[in-house]
């Protein structure tokens, strides 16, 4: 699915000089997981992983063999400080010395591939599929550092408000957008873990803004 996407991008990229009506834009947003399965793990106890920051860049193409196509890469990341307690103890007759303290951060890279329609000059929408990169991180002052790193497939789609900023035939935009997208994982880098029943399964509700150049 990876060679799928990156094969995409470079075959859009390629055919920019011959057709027009490319757009480029770079957007920030807040996130929200309106389920992701980690918070029902043990190690998360109370602490919930819920809203973050998100930064994204989109390309789009348009009439390419009579569809118009728009990739878009996002990264978020969230940290959970302080979530887990591991205890020293020394048998000896001083004090144990105090405990160590765990965080758990969830980093997600997101590749999205969505047909775009127009539905006037300042609204369109898209739908698409999804594949994710995510890794999961504990880190344990200097003493643990644990990475499972995994990839997901889904489905996302979005509604999208572009106001332009015209100058000469090029011309810059203010673009927001709503999105909702769906992840389940299909893949682990597990190495000795047990994770028969385990799995990473994600939907969340983002909404951006940014500025764009159409060319």
């Amino acid at each position: 699915m990876v060679k799928i996407f990156l094969f995409s991008i470079l075959f859009l990229f390629s055919t920019s000089i011959i057709h027009s009506q490319n757009r480029i834009s770079l957007n920030v947003g807040y996130g929200y997981y309106l389920s992701n399965s980690e918070n029902s793990t043990k190690i998360m106890g109370d602490n919930k992983y819920q809203s973050f920051v998100l930064y994204d860049f989109s390309y789009q193409r348009d009439s390419l063999f009579g569809f118009n196509l728009l990739f878009e890469y996002s990264y978020q990341q969230i940290t959970k400080i302080n979530i887990i307690e591991f205890i020293r103890y020394d048998p000896g007759p001083f004090p144990s010395p105090p405990p160590y303290w765990g965080n758990m951060k969830l980093v997600n890279h997101n590749f999205d591939l969505d047909y775009t329609a127009k539905i006037n000059n300042y609204l369109s929408y898209g739908i698409g599929p999804s594949f994710i990169i995510v890794n999961r991180i504990l880190e344990v002052d200097t003493v643990l550092y644990d990475k499972l790193a995994s990839s997901g497939l889904g489905v996302n789609g979005f509604a999208e408000l572009s106001v332009p900023i015209y100058g000469n035939k090029k011309y810059f935009f203010f673009t927001s957008k709503l999105k909702f997208r769906y992840t389940h994982s299909i893949w682990f880098d597990k190495g000795i873990r047990n994770l028969d029943d385990y799995k990473q399964e994600y939907f969340t509700v983002q909404i951006l803004a940014g500025i764009g150049y159409a060319f």
